[in-house]
């Protein structure tokens, strides 16, 4: 049997429902609902969650199974939930993992307006409100499930409080409407909720007439992660373009919420400019912007402000160019005011969902959202069970079809991913290079980075390069990617970040973790290395940034990339580490601004302050030559001469400014 719970009536009735049912079943542990929901990554089917709901005495309890395998990594988690019988959380436990690095080991236990809280090695007493729901990630969605069952049947709450996070955090769930789906000869009606502090961000959810969850969007290690009803998967693609359409609007809801403070024509006066040319700082400058492009720059003594201009007195402040992440994974709308926020005009997505980062990256460029400028490598790989995404090339002909259909797509590279064969390499940088795109990505199994760039990759992701500096093996390695004009980006943040011990505060190397919502807080804490100390995982990273050193003392252009990490704030620990490795700072600023710019052909528009550029700049309260941690100090942020305020960008997306 399976109870009818109906959501057009916001379920005020679900108590009396569930009391009839509890009473029939006459203390029987049957279930009184079950479902199978079919697991995706980046759209790949990788698994299930299988759920059920059943009596359990007075109570009712939620029990769930969720299970994948990604790229051969299995994860599982289990979940039990009780709650009385209008949902209100007596007990939520979940043990295992949400995902490859994402630890999840918690347990909540309410007894009145008291709950005892034990997540993140920790254990809290906590006071709970008169309305709250216990929910850890985004799995499983059977809880998620229930979240919105009980924010219907309790008023619909603006704001509901939930456990655990640090130690309460606050969910906002928005009823989107009703729709309809086709499905064969079925017409399925259902209710599409926006649910956003869950995980960081929005997520879309959908359930049917009975309640049922019947769809979810969402995040896992920061890529799409989509459940589907099993027998809905045909739809998936429908429920993912639904997203999409919420996610886009979401955004531009945003921008009207944060307006620039300048556009147009004006000047700021009296900063230190640092150009990234290489040259000396300018005090007390004066720099002029018109139609989004730097119109003049130099000392205000030497620069005439144009009658009727408006200016701006940026007065004790540094301005640099903006900086660039050239490895992300933008898969949330809540990435674009991260970036303007901590100083980031340019990022190159790294692989996505494609419907998803074209949307994001046409809204941004045609001036319907704020947001960085999206440049875009197309993720390839080479089929089978341990590949990743949707988008492989097994044959030289699927080569040519995967690569058309990036670069009309707008993509200017190509990413090849883990398990392409060597000789789908080859046929894929050709291709590329036929159409004038270029390549990265990973070394694939089975190739050294040498086989890699022999055949024809011009760009290489992460630092896979073997070995101590200094050694004969790696200084070969390093002249030959110097002979190929190879370009790396090392992710030195994302390893640090994954690589730390367990028990060592994040804080201690990456500050930024203190301003993160707190699903994020949790997400990171539960991330890290076991079987390593702190001066074990150090040493980890000194190595790396001895060959980073290598590479960038040989002439391999560095360029900063994060693969993710701390939203915004991994960007200036990249920036940190090279400083960290021996760059100069000018160096180290160099690598994410004019090095990135070169990298992607687009110095004669990027990367440098210098007269007839893009007017793309941050504006810093303290001067990153003189500490390079000052590069943390975003105020004002400058994109195609659009001037923003960070602090309001930040609290946009509920991070601390």
């Amino acid at each position: 049997m399976r109870i009818l719970v109906n959501t057009g009536v916001a379920m005020l009735a679900a108590g009396a429902v569930l009391a009839t049912a509890l009473a029939a079943q006459d203390g029987s542990s049957a279930p009184l609902e079950h479902g199978r929901l079919r697991l995706h990554y980046v759209q790949k089917a990788i698994g299930f969650e299988d759920y059920t709901v059943a009596g359990a005495g007075d109570a009712l309890e939620m029990k769930s199974d969720f299970d994948f395998n990604d790229r051969g990594g299995e994860v599982r988690l289990a979940a039990t939930m009780r709650t009385t019988a209008d949902w209100t959380p007596l007990l939520f436990r979940a043990k295992g993992k949400s995902y490859r690095f994402v630890n999840v080991d918690s347990e909540i236990t309410v007894t009145g307006r008291d709950a005892v809280v034990r997540a993140d090695g920790a254990t809290q007493h906590v006071s709970v409100p008169q309305t709250f729901f216990t929910v850890d990630g985004y799995a499983p969605f059977a809880a998620q499930m229930l979240l919105v069952r009980y924010w219907q049947g309790h008023g619909r709450p603006r704001v509901l409080p939930t456990i655990p996070g640090m130690p309460i955090n606050d969910v906002l769930i928005e009823d989107r409407g009703r729709e309809t789906l086709r499905a064969g000869e079925r017409t399925l009606r259902l209710e599409r909720f926006s649910i956003d502090g869950v995980v960081w961000g929005r997520e879309t959810l959908w359930l049917d007439e009975a309640g049922g969850i019947v769809a979810a969007v969402t995040r896992a290690g920061g890529l799409g992660f989509e459940a589907v009803r099993e027998d809905l998967e045909p739809q998936l693609g429908e429920f993912v373009a639904r997203s999409i359409r919420d996610r886009i609007g979401d955004l531009e809801a945003i921008t009207e919420q944060v307006p620039p403070l300048r556009r147009g024509t004006y000047a700021l006066v009296g900063a230190t400019v640092v150009d990234a040319t290489g040259g000396p700082p300018v005090a007390d400058a004066a720099l002029i912007i018109r139609d989004g492009r730097i119109a003049d720059v130099g000392p205000r003594s030497s620069i005439v402000v144009p009658t009727g201009t408006a200016v701006v007195d940026v007065s004790g402040k540094t301005i640099v160019p903006g900086l660039w992440d050239m490895h992300t994974h933008a898969t949330q709308i809540e990435w674009a005011p991260v970036y303007l926020a901590s100083g980031v005009t340019t990022v190159r997505d790294m692989g996505n969902e494609l419907a998803f980062i074209t949307a994001l990256r046409d809204a941004i460029a045609k001036g319907r959202a704020l947001g960085p400028r999206m440049l875009a490598a197309g993720l390839i790989d080479g089929g089978g069970p341990n590949a990743f995404g949707v988008v492989y090339a097994a044959t030289p002909e699927e080569a040519k079809q995967v690569v058309a259909m990036y670069h009309d797509a707008g993509f200017q590279q190509i990413k090849i991913y883990s398990v392409v064969t060597p000789p789908i390499v080859a046929a894929l940088c050709v291709e590329a290079h036929r159409l004038g795109m270029t390549v990265t990505g990973h070394v694939p199994n089975g190739m050294t980075i040498d086989q890699a760039v022999d055949a024809g990759m011009d760009q290489i992701a992460h630092l896979a390069i073997r070995g101590e500096a200094g050694s004969s093996e790696v200084s070969q390695t390093i002249a030959h990617l110097k002979a190929r004009g190879t370009v790396l980006d090392p992710t030195q943040s994302w390893g640090e970040l994954l690589g730390h011990a367990l028990g060592t505060p994040i804080a201690a190397f990456q500050p930024g973790i203190l301003k993160v919502p707190p699903p994020l807080n949790r997400l990171f804490s539960n991330a890290g290395a076991t079987g390593v100390d702190a001066a074990g995982a150090r040493a980890r990273v000194e190595r790396g940034l001895r060959i980073v050193k290598a590479l960038h003392d040989a002439g391999v252009p560095v360029v900063a990339g994060t693969d993710e990490g701390v939203p915004g704030h991994s960007v200036h620990r990249e920036i940190e580490l090279y400083a960290e490795a021996g760059f100069t700072p000018l160096e180290a600023l160099q690598a994410a601004t004019i090095v990135s710019a070169r990298a992607m052909k687009l110095d004669a528009e990027l990367g440098t302050i210098e007269r007839g550029k893009r007017a793309d700049l941050a504006i810093l309260d303290a001067n990153p030559l003189d500490q390079i941690r000052n590069i943390r100090t975003v105020r004002w942020t400058i994109s195609d001469g659009r001037m923003y305020d960070a602090a309001a960008l930040w609290k946009s997306v509920r991070f601390q400014p």
